[in-house]
């Protein structure tokens, strides 16, 4: 008898049971088979114990339904980034159950012959699990996770607490508050936005109805010796009348507000109890900074940005600097930006810039790059004004002019976007991706507008030199930018030896007070391709 061609099907079953067996006993707790876009097309492990549910009724849905809300730009990244290099090393991730349990996601690429690759994925219990998780964070950081989790639907509050020793903010150490907070309110996620003001997402007694107790916070904290008072306050993302993108600007908002004056910061907001008291105030705050632009009541300064390999001056970019405004206190740059993109006037600020930006380019003959936002690229009528303008320029005919685009969170319209960098393409003008990494929509986005500079989000920059899965994530991050044919460009580089392990993962460019502070523009700087001099002052 003609012996019978082994049957595919039965075959790929057989090796893939072969292969999970073999990751059980590398000690995971769960394992997943997904295409490239995550969908799950083979799971197994503790799906019962950890979900309620058998591992069947997972598979045809995304990796994303297992994880929770806030890690989904995280993860969605780490799927990039796996395709592109074959392997992922072990990340912490939350699942998407009542206890949020943290557990390390790693995974390998599998080619197929024929067919799409194949991912295996792995889900094990971390050496050291700590159900508090404090994140050094900022307040525009800790502002993404949250508008992630609004625009989800998930995410109907966020705490906010203010830690003070004799009435001013007290800084506490990040494992004495971690240690305390894990007490309160164990598997919450907490952002420290400025000394003694942090943020808090997720976990039991947070979002569960049953409140947070603060002065159990404090008798924590006290315990292990900081004589400090706890306050906290909820914040509603309740938004009626605010579109979500209004919506997400004023969570940025009032997180910034509290970040620089406390909980006195959200009053002044308006923003005390939910993001609807934002429109109450926003008519006000409008009017006075269109008084502020059209009086031209701000500057700009300059960084420079050179090559990591023989520090050879490549651009400035263009950094807006207002002057302090008595009737509208903000902290500085950052927070005058949101405002401004917050009340809709950001396309009037930016065409403003541009101009400003043009002019000293074309006095200095150096190349210039400056930031418009994501809501002005999608806007049909600032494109015109912006090309119009850019086109008659000197600074522009001379090739001195590249522009970045900002806020990629906010771009729900990629036809406009696309249509900007490419009439900006059209007439010379490279286009920049800005803050590549710190979302989810930047792969997206990446793909769509295939820019000519990518920016590396700032915040991935500290501790590359000696953190290896901080540096596998930008070497990732790298080769992803570098896939599409753009040059790559690190910010925030303060070290020798930060340049360094950027330059070796194929960065060409470099961003940063190791290279210059902002300052003035030179009037007769170095021409453009001219090695910058190490002995000028940026102070």
């Amino acid at each position: 008898m003609t012996a019978l061609p082994p049957d595919p099907v039965h075959l790929r079953r057989q090796d893939t049971n072969e292969r999970f067996v073999a990751f059980a006993f590398a000690g995971a707790e769960i394992m997943a088979e997904a295409a490239p876009d995550g969908t799950i097309t083979y799971a197994t492990g503790a799906f019962r114990s950890r979900f309620g549910r058998p591992p069947e009724s997972f598979i045809g849905t995304k990796l994303s339904r297992m994880i929770a809300q806030a890690d989904h730009e995280a993860v969605e990244m780490a799927l990039a980034m796996l395709v592109q290099r074959s392997r992922l090393m072990p990340m912490m991730v939350r699942l998407a159950n009542a206890a949020r349990t943290p557990l390390a996601l790693a995974g390998i690429l599998l080619p197929s012959p024929g067919q799409q690759p194949r991912l295996c994925l792995t889900l094990a219990r971390p050496p050291e699990q700590a159900a508090a998780v404090l994140r050094p964070g900022t307040a525009q950081g800790f502002g993404r996770t949250a508008v992630a989790g609004l625009r989800a639907g998930n995410c109907t509050e966020i705490l906010l607490l203010e830690i003070l020793s004799d009435g001013e903010p007290e800084a506490v150490d990040g494992a004495v508050f971690a240690q305390a907070l894990e007490q309160v309110a164990p598997n919450a996620q907490a952002s420290e936005l400025a000394p003694g003001r942090y943020g808090v997402l997720e976990g039991p007694g947070v979002h569960d109805g049953t409140g947070f107790d603060s002065r159990a916070l404090e008798s924590a904290l006290r315990v292990q010796g900081a004589d400090v008072s706890v306050f906290a306050t909820r914040l509603s993302l309740t938004s009626n009348g605010l579109t979500p993108p209004q919506a997400a600007r004023a969570l940025q908002h009032a997180l910034a507000a509290f970040a620089r004056d406390g909980l006195r910061g959200l009053t002044d907001a308006g923003l005390d109890s939910d993001l609807s008291g934002y429109m109450q105030r926003a008519g006000r705050k409008a009017d006075i900074l269109r008084r502020v632009m059209r009086e031209g009541r701000f500057g700009l300064s300059f960084q420079p940005i050179v090559s990591l390999d023989g520090r050879v001056l490549h651009h400035y970019e263009a950094l807006i600097r207002p002057k302090p405004i008595a009737e509208l206190p903000l902290s500085g740059p950052q927070e005058f930006v949101m405002l401004v993109e917050a009340l809709g006037l950001a396309d009037e600020l930016d065409l403003r810039v541009a101009k400003m930006a043009c002019d000293r380019a074309a006095a200095a003959q150096l190349s210039v790059g400056f930031n418009i936002s994501g809501q002005s690229a999608q806007n049909s009528a600032f494109r015109d004004r912006l090309v119009s303008l850019l086109r008659d320029h000197l600074a522009c005919r001379a090739g001195l002019i590249i522009v970045e685009m900002t806020e990629t969170a906010e771009i729900d319209d990629v036809g406009e976007a696309l249509a900007t960098a490419e009439a900006l393409r059209k007439i010379g003008v490279p286009f920049c991706l800005d803050d590549f990494g710190a979302g989810a929509a930047d792969l997206r986005l990446l793909r769509a507008l295939t820019p000519n500079i990518v920016k590396l989000d700032g915040s991935y920059i500290p501790g590359i030199a000696t953190d290896g899965r901080e540096r596998a994530f930008i070497g990732g991050m790298v080769e992803i930018a570098r896939a599409v044919g753009a040059d790559v460009v690190a910010e925030r580089i303060e070290t020798e030896t930060e340049a360094e392990a950027l330059a070796a993962l194929g960065v060409q460019y470099g961003q940063g007070w190791l290279f210059g502070r902002p300052a003035d523009l030179p009037h007769r700087g170095p021409r453009v391709g001219a090695r910058a001099e190490a002995t000028e002052s940026w102070e």
